[in-house]
């Protein structure tokens, strides 16, 4: 096979990928730049295990997915900075990144929360590293995050620049594979495994055929590779040879709307749980409205920890089917509730609850009903859409759930997901936002922030 071109794909254009570094741990320091150069763990739900940590963290040699309670003593002897997951924070930072992306290049794929890939074409693509450089100074400047950005003509090549981007400081956080002189040593130390869209299963079929690196990869036989892995696997082996053969990936619609968290605590008793569940109904039907569309189906699923197995475990799921399509939070709490009434049983510990909403639609291209026609009814979905978007607009500008249903329990209730070292909400709720002082002073505690040691 001859050998490959890389300096760009056959338009003259190339693709670029933008990846925040450490993500969760780096949203935390934004804030707090008393941390810089320091380590910062993230807990996952419950404050249970490690799931995030910064590149000074990391060289400590903390495992990944360890219980936090088991490393306590490394984080306290290191001074190492612990944090509850704070969702909210991160997918504010997350949309501030992809806008900021947007004002360097005219088109930004958003793959993932810390992701996004982005196309260059002629003058763009003749000036990628000087795009690249401003993307990620401008990305650093606005949002106060840093980010790796790698270039090549595809995809799977881009993904492939990022991670060399991200590992080695020498590049400064950029990496031009189109301009590399020594691809074939690169791709020949990437494993199979990495490459991005191979997974467990596909990369252990890949070495039966003694096919171990990306480079064995882009060398194989297409037709063989075809059998293997589908079409799927043969536009991998495209791209590594770069071939853009993977488009942008966006759906035309929505599958389903999924709110779940783990329990604080493990609940056996209906009334907390009813407060879970009318929740995680709320923020369903929240993101629903959020996309501009109705949902027919609500399933509410609950579950006993599945670790326990000392103690009787029930998991079950139902689904209750409204009579119209609906976005209305009241509507969506009380199928859930309906739902949890026909699977709850006394007695076990749930440890997690979950809503999730499918049969979407767009609300615009729905068939009407013949009672629809209704002059009354007609007027009560107008009424109770102008009050959802109040409920929306009162919420986005002074914090989520300042306006919400009884039902749905106090912000403090026990059974809300255990995060006793939650950083402030200070990019999205009024109330919480940072205090800037002339005077020198305490910053973290001038702010209320969670600081240091172990979990």
């Amino acid at each position: 096979m001859p050998m490959p071109d890389y300096g760009s794909a056959a338009d003259g254009s190339l693709m670029a990928l933008a990846d925040c570094d450490s993500f969760y741990a780096s949203c935390e320091r934004v804030a707090r730049p008393d941390l810089a150069g320091k380590p910062v763990v993230v807990l996952s739900n419950n404050d249970g295990c490690l799931v995030a940590m910064s590149r000074e963290a990391k060289k400590l040699g903390l495992p990944m997915g360890k219980p936090a309670f088991e490393v306590k003593s490394e984080l306290e002897k290191h001074g190492v900075a612990v944090f509850s997951s704070n969702y909210t924070l991160y997918g504010d930072l997350s949309h501030r990144v992809m806008q900021t992306l947007e004002s360097v290049v005219p088109k930004v794929e958003v793959y993932s929360i810390d992701e996004a890939f982005l196309p260059l074409t002629g003058a763009l693509a003749a000036n990628a590293r000087e795009v690249a450089a401003t993307a990620r100074e401008r990305v650093r400047k606005w949002v106060g995050l840093p980010v790796s950005i790698g270039i090549a003509p595809t995809r799977v090549l881009a993904k492939i620049a990022t991670r060399v981007a991200k590992k080695y400081p020498a590049y400064g956080g950029i990496f031009d594979l189109s301009r590399c002189r020594k691809v074939e040593e690169l791709l020949g130390s990437v494993d199979v495994a990495d490459i991005w869209g191979v997974g467990r299963k596909s990369a252990l079929k890949l070495r039966c055929e003694g096919i171990r690196t990306a480079r064995d990869l882009r060398d194989a036989d297409a037709d063989m590779i075809r059998r293997l892995l589908t079409v799927h696997g043969l536009n991998i082996l495209m791209e590594l040879r770069g071939i853009p053969s993977i488009g942008e990936d966006i759906p035309a619609t929505h599958t389903c709307i999924i709110s779940s968290r783990s329990l604080g605590y493990k609940v056996t008793t209906l009334e907390p749980m009813t407060e879970a569940v009318a929740y995680h109904a709320a923020r369903a039907a929240e993101k629903l409205r959020g996309k501009g569309l109705v949902a027919q189906m609500v399933s509410v699923r609950i579950q006993t920890a599945y670790y326990r197995h000392d103690q009787p475990g029930h998991d079950e799921m139902t689904m209750t089917r409204l009579d119209r399509p609906s976005c209305d939070s009241s509507v969506i709490i009380g199928a859930a509730l309906r739902g949890l009434g026909r699977i709850f049983r006394h007695g076990y510990g749930y440890a997690k609850a979950m809503v999730m909403l499918t049969d979407l639609s767009d609300p615009a291209k729905g068939q009407a009903q013949l009672m629809d026609m209704l002059d009354e009814n007609a007027e009560r979905r107008a009424r109770r859409q102008r009050l959802m978007e109040v409920v929306d607009r009162i919420n986005r500008r002074e914090g989520r759930e300042t306006l919400c249903f009884a039902s749905q329990g106090g912000k403090n209730a026990k059974w809300h997901m255990k995060r006793e070292r939650l950083s402030p909400a200070w990019s999205t709720d009024v109330r919480q936002l940072l205090k800037v002082s002339g005077t020198s002073g305490d910053y973290a505690a001038q702010n209320g922030s969670v600081s240091q040691g172990g979990a």
